[in-house]
């Protein structure tokens, strides 16, 4: 009778070879986001946005565009765990996340490491560790993971979707093309930018496609775009946080397409081209520093040679997150980078594979010892880059917003009106009021969206107290018809108000009276 070649001993220490590496990577990950995340709302990592998604969420509302109904759904769902406040619970969410997507890096990595060989080897885990933990305590994605922000589960839906692209063996079955096509929906529904990776995913998995696989994908597509119909929905309940009030066609399109933000995509001038460019050099460096950096070109440049499908699919994947991000005008475009470094890990874990082949091929006696020594050279990148930022990073003891919040609510009086014109201090405010249902007596209106009909709708529904506003209500005929009932306020001075009232200083607010 014929044996099994393969000895239980290998086989165990192949399973372990390919479980292992992500779920310590996920662990690892995960200990350093959730015990650097802030403890409450944190402005910190331009994360002003948190108020509003948390608002929006905890009361079955719309937050701003693109509506993000991906995230309202799923974060709310995670808030149930009792993990203290309900901020730090969604930062929370997003640390257990970002984790995630780190163990989905990892497992792209020995995907990629074991192509070759078709085996699991414990020097490819080890360099796949090295690789996903490179990636994980990267500043960028770093710094999005201890926040109340869409962009760690969005990282989780892209690497989730490049992986299920690189294993060609399960997108043989044709539900896995249904899975593949779930993850695409559902992340679109956290953020449009998914869309950039489609043709480098393509590139990926056309050429195994059939009619059935096609099916397949577009019906796991759809139920995962179908999370967008929560948005109407919620928006007919007439929730506290309603933006563009997406119950009609044309509110929903406001709200899904992003039309707010359109003047900034692609509208970099000219003449700040050159000093974007250098700041995502930077900014690269210190994601992997320089050596991580060369490791990935050499990988990348193995891949050109041997694997040229694999090359050009995370090359324009690369490529495009790079221009968008490059080309969007705001100073947080750099948040749209976390896609390009996930590709980068996957360069810099064959890069090091590569390093270790020539090692081994030399065939020096102490060829053992150079890769160990080549293998510790290599783990300085997540080290040096873990050090150099973790006290940046690190926002267990952020208290800022908190703190300003505390001495708002304390310098105002009850019913007061107060005129916000920043995201970080409208949003702050909407989670104390609508989430931890705190001074609710407070009128607090935002500035700059009163031209919109849905933010008026929006605030005479919360406050039913409050002169009720009109279509195209200007700032001033709002605080002209309240300021005789109650005391008015402004968080920051605002200049198209000198001619008709003067602000004077009250703490850290701003009183607001009719010029003498």
């Amino acid at each position: 009778m014929r044996k099994n070649s393969t000895s239980p001993a290998r086989f165990n220490r192949d399973r372990m070879c390919r479980y292992c590496p992500p779920l310590v990577t996920a662990v690892v990950a995960l200990w350093l986001y959730a015990s650097s995340a802030a403890p409450w709302l944190s402005w910190a990592n331009d994360g002003a946005d948190g108020g509003d998604l948390i608002a929006a969420a905890m009361n079955w509302g719309v937050p701003h565009p693109t509506g993000y109904p991906t995230y309202c759904l799923l974060a709310r769902l995670f808030a149930l765990l009792p993990l203290g406040p309900v901020a730090h619970r969604f930062n929370l969410f997003s640390a257990t996340m970002a984790a995630a997507a780190v163990a989905l890096v990892c497992l792209s990595t020995l995907r990629v490491l074991h192509r070759a060989s078709g085996e699991a080897r414990c020097l490819d885990a080890i360099i796949s560790v090295i690789s996903a933990l490179a990636c994980a305590v990267g500043p960028t994605l770093w710094s999005q993971a201890t926040i109340a922000e869409v962009y760690a589960l969005h990282c989780f839906f892209f690497a989730l979707c490049l992986y299920l692209g690189l294993r060609d063996d399960l997108l043989a079955q044709s539900r896995y093309w249904g899975v593949l096509g779930l993850a695409l929906g559902l992340g679109l529904g956290v953020h449009l930018t998914l869309l950039l990776m489609l043709p480098g995913l393509a590139v990926l998995v056309w050429r195994r496609k059939t009619r059935r696989h096609l099916v397949a994908l577009a019906v796991g597509a759809s139920a995962g775009l179908a999370t967008y119909a929560y948005l109407p929905l919620a928006a007919r309940g007439h929730p506290t946080v309603n933006w563009g009030n997406p119950s009609s066609w044309s509110g929903f399109w406001w709200l899904v397409s992003g039309k707010p933000y359109h003047a900034y995509a692609f509208a970099l001038p000219p003449r700040h081209l050159i000093s974007r460019l250098s700041a995502w050099a930077r900014l690269l460096a210190q994601q992997y520093t320089l050596l991580g950096v060369g490791v990935g070109a050499l990988g990348l440049c193995s891949w050109i040679q041997r694997w040229r499908n694999w090359a050009l699919a995370t090359g324009v994947t690369f490529v495009a997150y790079t221009i968008y991000a490059v080309l969007y005008d705001t100073t947080d475009s750099y948040v749209y980078l976390i896609p390009a470094y996930l590709v980068t890990a996957l360069w810099i874990a064959e890069g090091a594979r590569t390093v270790v082949a020539g090692l081994v091929r030399d065939g020096s006696n102490n060829w053992r010892t150079r890769i160990a020594l080549g293998l510790i050279v290599l783990t300085a990148v997540p080290l040096y880059t873990v050090m150099r930022n973790h006290d940046t990073l690190d926002l267990s003891d952020d208290r800022a917003a908190e703190r300003w919040t505390e001495d708002v609510l304390g310098e105002l009086p009850k019913g007061a009106l107060l005129i916000t014109s920043q995201d970080r201090h409208t949003f702050t405010l909407d989670y104390v009021q609508w989430v931890e249902h705190r001074r609710q007596d407070l009128l607090v209106i935002d500035g700059d969206l009163l031209h919109y009909e849905w933010y008026a709708d929006q605030t005479n529904r919360r406050h039913p107290s409050l002169s009720p506003l009109e279509k195209g209500a200007s700032l001033s005929q709002l605080i002209s018809a309240n300021l005789g009932q109650r005391q008015v306020y402004l968080v920051t001075p605002r200049d198209d108000l000198a001619p008709m009232y003067e602000a004077s200083r009250r703490g850290g607010l701003w009183r607001i009276t009719r010029q003498h």
